[in-house]
């Protein structure tokens, strides 16, 4: 038992935690969005993407446009953060038009109810240990969820590459992910394995999702879908996962005592 703890803290110590969300974006009660391009002008289009965080400006036109400072030419786009768009209502001139919006606030949720899920999600986790085929089966529910949180967190960046932000925010879920194939190849055959690499894939999973916490409180998520999807995925991230940890040494005690 020693040897496989010390197996286990040498993997959770050497796989970097991941990013919270895909592109440093964080949760957030407050979003800013692009309201018009008034006067409107051909081809030109304005939004803000990246969670609110940078505008972007589309040049379709015929004509070059001048906006803070910079030159956005016929067929280019320009990605970047202005402080005015953090105002309630702002405005950036945009050659001889201006791009408005606004930051609207909306209340999170409470997040008691969130850590409450998580909680049962973590029991129901852990009575999985009774057999190594429903450890199998919960870890590769567990690893799905934490895989769908983080596509979904890398598809909300505009203007990266999806590989290296898909990395960014997955973290240990990297080591994790391999490893939930192994718990259904050591399930089929009946190994005790199964239950040291649902622990091992339990508490890595559960130190890749800490870092998402603030999802469970804070109303805007940076995710592609809707936000109470992401929170399940999250609490079902934690929750599972630790119930998975706790639940494969639970029946690794058990195998060694026979």
């Amino acid at each position: 038992m020693r040897v496989l703890l010390l197996v286990l803290g040498f993997l959770l110590l050497t796989a970097g935690p991941a990013h919270a969300h895909a592109g440093g974006l964080t949760p957030q009660d407050e979003l800013s969005s692009v309201t018009e391009v008034d006067p409107p002008l051909p081809g030109v289009t304005a939004r803000m993407v990246n969670h609110g965080t940078q505008l972007e400006i589309r040049n379709d036109g015929p004509v070059p446009l001048a906006v803070a400072d910079r030159v956005v030419r016929p067929g280019e786009v320009l990605r970047y953060r202005d402080d005015r768009t953090r105002a309630a209502t702002w405005e950036v001139p945009l050659g001889t038009s201006a791009v408005r919006g606004r930051v609207e606030s909306t209340p999170g949720p409470n997040p008691l109810w969130w850590l409450l899920a998580t909680a049962l999600l973590a029991v129901g986790g852990y009575f999985l240990k009774h057999a190594t085929g429903l450890l199998a089966g919960g870890v590769v529910v567990v690893a799905a969820a934490h895989v769908l949180h983080a596509i979904g967190s890398t598809l909300a960046v505009t203007g990266e590459s999806f590989v290296p932000l898909m990395a960014g925010a997955s973290g240990v879920g990297l080591v994790a992910w391999p490893l939930a194939v192994l718990a259904v190849v050591a399930a089929v055959r009946r190994s005790p394995a199964t239950a040291f690499i649902a622990a091992v894939v339990g508490a890595m999973l559960v130190v890749a999702g800490i870092p998402d916490f603030d999802s469970f409180r804070f109303s805007q998520l940076p995710f592609a879908g809707p936000a109470d999807a992401d929170r399940w995925l999250v609490a079902l991230t934690l929750g599972g996962g630790l119930g998975l940890a706790a639940g494969g040494f639970a029946f690794m005690r058990k195998d060694l005592a026979r």
